[in-house]
């Protein structure tokens, strides 16, 4: 299938496309229009290589010899179409004679993404017969990440700036740094949020019977509505809060908190004297003024932490900067110091990576409040006192990254939410049965049977939540909260491929690694037990 759909990008699709500047229109080249050099017959040598290596019935050598060519056709595509965007870029005088040059570009054009993606299916069928073969996991690793070792070897090189991509990266390239850095941060906030709301309802939903329709149904609506409507939603109402005075708002906060916890109280004292229809009333009333409280609490704190880390993690400074390297560095060493306790076997060594491990998270996370502490005190100290202190000095408006936030979190709530209830119903009877008949408390039960069993239908639904989330919080920078939509928007109005592609590309390559990291988690901490099932 690589095969194919690489001779069909290579024979029938524009390799690359000659623009005299970045925002006018260019002349496309097909790879057969590049006369004069030999070397690009490599490419459809490579795809007819590809299509006969398939049919060897040797499993073991058909996938160490497609993971070979998957790998080589991903590099000189990239490589070959750098060579041949660099020798029309000395000729563009004669192929765009008449046309005003103003930094002409090369910018890469379907034949060449589709020479990408039938390299990349080549390697990933390559690596699906190894794995039949039961090859090691070391191999595999090399195997599969060695054509991209070394494209980034180039890549960060400069063998590849010929590209119009790189040259509008090369310009604007700290600029993206900084809305990469917001991207993660509000997405990551969201997600966190909507994991603790979510879970938390799918739990309630299976807990009680006659609130799951209801949860389920309004979480549903939620997720129906357009993201520009649900922003312009929250933008009236998140102004007019940010208005208000930090004081008033505090001693509103700890009204509601009083009477959401006498609600609590009451609810807990005299629910065995209600009747069923009663009761349920009663719970959801309790439930929505407990919620008006801790919503509040969780958007002031939520856009408080998220100003002040974006502070310490984007503004300039020996002291922010000293920082980021030193996070960095701890998270990365403890990291590392953790992985490898999970592949040493039992003794002394294994436990002080561990705790070694452990431990530097759990300093990391020391550094980053002082950070965040740091950098709170420096867009508050323009504030003259506490009494005039409002709520948008807190970070929160009708515009920014506190509708993001709420948004976003709103949007991650269904596939959680879903998730976690599905999971939890469908957990076999019998087993929380012969729980009980053991003697299990219901929180052992829960903890011990329930949850791991249906820990990774749960996580399916946060990386389902969370993929989403990426390409959502793009839309938030039509409401000022930043992060990639800004340069997808900006190429949009500017008809720049360059810069829509320069938002683009980090997006894709972010909710990958997202998936990624999300799905690795989701392997350590599955049970054994459940994954062998």
């Amino acid at each position: 299938m690589g095969g194919i759909i690489a001779s069909f990008g290579f024979f029938f699709l524009p390799l690359l496309e000659l623009k005299p500047n970045r925002l006018a229109s260019g002349i496309p080249f097909e790879l057969l229009q590049l006369g004069g050099d030999t070397r690009y017959i490599i490419l459809f040598l490579l795809t007819f290589i590809v299509l006969a290596v398939a049919l060897n019935r040797t499993t073991e050598t058909r996938g160490w010899t497609l993971v070979a060519l998957g790998n080589t056709m991903m590099f000189l595509t990239l490589f070959l179409g750098a060579l041949a965007g660099a020798n029309l870029i000395g000729n563009a005088e004669t192929l765009l004679e008449g046309v005003n040059l103003r930094n002409p570009r090369i910018l890469p054009s379907a034949g060449l993404i589709l020479g990408l993606v039938g390299g990349y299916v080549t390697l990933f069928g390559g690596l699906s017969d190894l794995r039949k073969a039961k090859t090691p996991r070391v191999a595999l690793i090399v195997a599969a990440w060695s054509g991209l070792a070394l494209i980034l070897i180039f890549l960060l090189t400069g063998q590849f700036d010929i590209y119009s991509v790189m040259v509008e990266f090369r310009a604007r390239g700290e600029l993206l740094g900084n809305r990469i850095v917001e991207h993660i941060m509000f997405v990551g906030v969201a997600l966190i949020i909507g994991f603790v709301l979510g879970v938390g309802l799918g739990l309630w939903s299976f807990r009680d019977e006659r609130m799951a329709p209801i949860i389920l149904y309004v979480v549903g609506i939620i997720q129906t509505i357009p993201s520009l409507a649900l922003f312009g939603v929250l933008l009236v109402p998140l102004a007019r809060l940010g208005d208000r005075s930090a004081s008033s708002i505090f001693l509103f906060l700890l009204v509601t908190a009083v009477i959401a916890a006498l609600a609590i109280f009451l609810y807990r004292r005299f629910v065995q004297s209600f009747g069923p229809r009663l009761r349920q009333a009663f719970l959801i009333v309790t439930a929505l003024l407990s919620a008006v409280p801790l919503a509040l609490f969780v958007v002031l704190l939520s856009s408080f932490v998220f100003r002040s880390s974006f502070v310490v993690f984007t503004a300039d400074g020996t002291v922010f900067a000293s920082f980021r390297t030193l996070l960095s560095a701890m998270l990365l060493v403890s990291i590392a110091l953790w992985l490898i306790s999970r592949y040493l076997k039992k003794g002394l060594l294994k436990r002080i990576m561990r705790y070694g491990g452990l431990g530097g998270l759990a300093l990391f996370g020391l550094t980053l409040l002082l950070a965040v502490g740091i950098g709170s005190s420096q867009f508050l100290s323009r504030v003259d006192s506490f009494a005039a202190l409002t709520v948008r000095d807190l970070g929160v408006s009708g515009i920014g990254t506190a509708p993001a936030v709420i948004a976003l979190t709103l949007y991650s709530l269904l596939p959680m939410v879903r998730n976690t209830y599905a999971g939890l119903v469908n957990v076999d009877p019998a087993i929380t049965d012969a729980g009980r008949g053991m003697g299990m408390t219901p929180s052992q039960r829960f903890f011990q049977i329930e949850l791991p069993i249906a820990f990774p239908v749960i996580m399916a639904g946060v990386r389902n939540a969370a993929v989403s989330l990426v390409g959502i919080g793009a839309i938030a920078s039509v409401i000022g909260a930043g992060g990639l939509g800004d340069f997808i928007l900006s190429g949009i109005d500017n008809a720049s491929i360059d810069q829509i592609l320069l938002g683009a590309i980090p997006a894709v390559i972010l909710a990958t690694l997202l998936d990624a990291g999300l799905r690795g988690l989701e392997q350590i901490f599955t049970s054994p037990g459940i994954k062998q099932v």
